[in-house]
């Protein structure tokens, strides 16, 4: 019977120094550092340009300024939340200023014309360090925009929607199994959602900050400015 204990607990204090082996020699779970704050990548006078060039073959391009910061109270779902002003133009070129065409071609309609964008009501989102989902819409061009802005990488995503440019009947329920887009007495050509040239957009971009008193966008880039009226 003493033979026997010994060669268990023989047995025991092996097993238990192989476990703490393991246990010593195994890679510890990092710990997720914090990222820097929204208003850090983007605020203290910098302004944020997007440039969707390279995937969308057109001279998408954009001048983001962040007028204002505020914290708010988190969800309890991923990171902070900031909310504020933004300032967007337009890639409107400026040397020489050309006038607007409707005629044009979409790449001249888009870069030719007085200086053009909008302020709008933003809110960006902590989904991990220094990585944020910024949202808003655009109450006076009618699009509705997600980006996923990546500040590590210095790359970004985004959706855009402009469902405004549909007419929708009054009689419209998206809650009406009966009165939703694919009734055809509504919309006798099918869901408007469902057409090629609806007006949805999904890009991937570069970002780069700079300070607004570089003029980065203005001497080097020669576009304009959109100053939101007073």
């Amino acid at each position: 019977m003493f033979k026997r204990l010994t060669t268990l607990f023989s047995t025991a204090s092996r097993l238990f120094i192989i476990c703490g082996l393991i246990l010593a020699v195994a890679p510890k779970a990092e710990t997720q550092e914090a990222g820097d704050t929204f208003e850090a990548h983007v605020g203290h006078g910098k302004v944020n340009i997007v440039d969707f060039r390279k995937a969308s073959g057109l001279p998408l391009v954009f001048r983001c300024e962040y007028k204002s910061f505020e914290s708010v109270p988190s969800d309890g779902f991923f990171g902070g939340i900031t909310r504020g002003k933004m300032t967007f133009s337009f890639p409107r070129q400026n040397n020489p200023e050309m006038p607007y065409d409707k005629t044009a071609s979409l790449a001249a309609r888009l870069t030719q014309g007085p200086a053009l964008g909008e302020t709008v009501d933003y809110q960006a989102r902590e989904i991990a360090p220094n990585v944020f989902e910024v949202h808003w819409k655009e109450p006076k061009g009618g699009a509705t925009v997600i980006h996923v802005e990546d500040f590590n990488r210095q790359q970004l995503l985004t959706n855009i929607t402009s469902i405004n440019s549909v007419p929708i009947p009054a009689a419209f329920d998206v809650l009406d199994v009966d009165n939703r887009l694919d009734n055809p007495k509504l919309f006798t050509n099918g869901s408007p959602v469902a057409r090629d040239d609806f007006p949805f957009f999904s890009f991937c971009g570069a970002m780069s900050q700079s300070l607004a008193s570089e003029k980065v966008w203005e001497d080097k880039m020669h576009m304009l400015v959109y100053e939101s009226p007073k």
